[in-house]
């Protein structure tokens, strides 16, 4: 059974030390922690959505897990800079993905369009330490 992203940074976040946080996010590696982790920390991230959870039933499927994982190359619909779409459709696709996605992703997914995470304990100067120059402010 695959680990969703959720749990993936959930743990990395319990760690007690910088350095293993660090090395943690490096093992992990991957398009869509990046791709969180920007969405989160990296101002010049601007999300086309509205404020709040919008209305959408979680996914009762089990191993969803890696749902997210194959499905990452999407959030740049939600993004501005991305894809010119109309409002209504973006929406729409973003509750498709929450959908889609294993509940704690989809958690995930809409507190990082707030620029949060679900959870404490990764900072923004681990993601730097851990990935140096994705990070464009601060």
């Amino acid at each position: 059974m695959q680990t969703s992203t959720y749990e993936v940074l959930e743990k990395i976040g319990k760690l007690r030390r910088t350095k293993e946080k660090v090395d943690a996010l490096r093992a992990n590696d991957s398009y869509v922690i990046r791709v969180i982790l920007q969405g989160v920390f990296d101002e010049s991230v601007k999300w086309l959505l509205p404020e709040g959870d919008p209305p959408y039933t979680p996914n009762e499927l089990v191993d969803q897990e890696g749902i997210l994982i194959n499905e990452a190359r999407k959030i740049l619909y939600f993004v501005e800079g991305f894809h010119d779409l109309p409002t209504a459709k973006r929406e729409q696709m973003f509750i498709e993905l929450l959908e889609q996605v294993d509940p704690k992703d989809a958690t995930l997914l809409c507190a990082v369009k707030e620029k949060k995470l679900p959870f404490k304990g990764i900072t923004i100067q681990h993601v730097k330490e851990a990935f140096p120059g994705m990070i464009q402010n601060g």
